[in-house]
């Protein structure tokens, strides 16, 4: 195991990642440096934080009622965006190395984790400021065990939530729905869990001897975990699950040749890891709406539009910035077949606008919190399906990075680069210019409607701007096969 785990190390620190784009390199060491500094300041000050917040002196007994929130967030977390690291284990399939060792090796790479590393980032500050100064040493001990034993259950967890949801990928939301209902609950103060959750802590550390419950917790989800790997370590053992029927999206056919692209295309996103995690994130930032409807923000039509901007298109411009990139495995074989240039964009212009119109429905109960925020929604999605789709289409001419469909998304840059930050400007820059142009000449309120028609007009004459991409893919496409074949 020693050895393996070495193995690992050296995994990461040769990785020729590191050495392919230096910008990137430094993008992710800024990225990595601020979200370490945030947690140890949140994790310093978290004393003085909760005495605001909540007009407490108990600040512990806060703390730990609090926890209950960081941990149910931190598992949602871990399932988006946290790797189970199965696939380690191949490289030593064919050696001498005992099955049980390989099982159990996944399960202690996956513990020095980065989530792992910011949970300790976020509370070891508080326990050393609070806890080693104001309470005992044997308090101290247990309560730190048992922070530790709670991080590591959500970690060894997440190995089953990952199985089960992959083959259940709608029963998301009918956790997230639970998720809601108990933090409604807890705030509305009808049935407070975050209370009996923080009492339960508090008790464990009190009590030296209960302290076995979070390291029998601990060991029963690692267990867990080591029988999920052993039962499908091999894929014959494995039971032959749903699979995606090919006329299941047979009402695309109306479409023609884009419409079975557009099934071609939809097939990628469920079938491949990359893609489908980024349909799982966007289903999460739907939930973005409690953050920015609410109070004085309902009156202010920039964070409405912003809003409603990032609501009905987060799926399609997540997507659709890799738009071709993700093709780059097969690209040679569609530019060798009879297949139009004009329906092959256009079956990505109907992903774009069927994507966010979906979003857009989903979203549509915020509408009731106030009538502006439907009116602006619908504004920008007419915006997005006629302007931001045409132009996010046009600059993924651009694209040349071979993208790997298999390999996760979190912290995975490949096939990112300059393109992909600047098409940033003009797609969501566009409808702030417009809104600020007509505030300036005193009547804001016609730059929501002036976005929605333009967006209207877009999509009157979509042939004509798909027909404006087409010749710009034309002149691109052996560049951009040239590039996707660098992989």
């Amino acid at each position: 195991m020693k050895d393996l785990l070495i193995h690992q190390w050296k995994e990461k620190t040769r990785s020729p990642f590191w050495q392919k784009n230096i910008w990137i390199n430094i993008v992710l060491g800024i990225v990595g440096l601020y979200l370490i500094l945030n947690f140890l300041v949140i994790g310093f000050f978290a004393d003085v934080i909760l005495k605001k917040l909540l007009a407490t002196t108990d600040v512990v007994e806060a703390f730990a009622r609090g926890l209950f929130y960081y941990l149910a967030f931190d598992l949602i977390l871990r399932f988006f965006v946290q790797q189970i690291p199965t696939l380690s284990m191949q490289p030593y399939l064919t050696l001498p190395i005992r099955k049980s060792t390989l099982l159990h090796y996944p399960l202690m790479k996956s513990i020095p984790d980065f989530i792992n590393f910011l949970a300790l980032l976020l509370l070891v500050p508080f326990f050393i400021k609070i806890i080693c100064t104001t309470k005992p040493a044997l308090f101290s001990l247990n309560w730190i065990i048992t922070i530790c034993m709670l991080v590591l259950t959500n970690n060894f967890l997440n190995f089953l939530l990952k199985k089960y949801f992959s083959k259940h990928p709608l029963s998301i939301l009918f956790l997230f729905a639970i998720v809601a209902v108990i933090i409604y609950l807890d705030m509305s103060n009808i049935w407070s869990c975050s209370n009996y959750f923080g009492s339960s802590f508090l008790a464990i550390a009190k009590t030296p001897l209960l302290v076995i419950i979070p390291v029998s917790i601990a060991s029963i989800s690692y267990y867990l975990g080591y029988q999920f790997l052993k039962l499908n370590a091999y894929v014959e053992d494995s039971q032959t699950g749903h699979r995606m029927n090919p006329s299941e999206f047979t009402f695309l056919t109306r479409f023609g040749e884009a419409g079975n692209l557009l099934q071609t295309e939809i097939k990628l996103i469920l079938r491949n890891k990359r893609p489908k995690s980024i349909m799982l994130i966007s289903i999460l930032f739907l939930a973005y709406g409690f953050m920015f409807y609410r109070g004085k923000n309902i009156d202010n039509d920039l964070i409405l539009i912003f809003t409603g901007f990032f609501l009905t298109s987060i799926f399609a411009i997540q997507y659709g910035q890799f738009s071709f990139s993700w093709e780059s495995s097969f690209f040679d074989s569609y530019m060798a077949n009879k297949i139009s240039v004009f329906d092959y964009i256009q079956s990505k212009y109907l992903l774009f606008a069927l994507t966010s119109l979906i979003c857009f429905v989903v979203t549509l109960p915020y509408a009731l919190i106030s009538y502006r925020i439907g009116i602006v929604n619908v504004a920008m999605l007419l915006y997005n399906i006629g302007i931001s789709s045409v132009l996010s289409l046009y600059i993924c001419t651009y694209n040349t990075s071979y993208i790997d469909l298999g390999r996760s998304q979190f912290m995975n840059y490949q096939g990112t680069g300059v393109t992909q930050f600047l098409s940033v400007i003009p797609i969501a820059g566009f409808p702030v210019g417009v809104f600020l142009g007509f505030k300036y000449l005193g009547i804001p309120q016609f730059g929501v409607y002036t976005l929605g028609l333009i967006g209207l007009v877009a999509i009157v004459y979509k042939n004509l701007l798909i027909t404006l991409v087409s010749r710009q893919f034309l002149k691109r496409k052996y560049k951009m096969a040239m590039g996707f074949r660098q992989n």
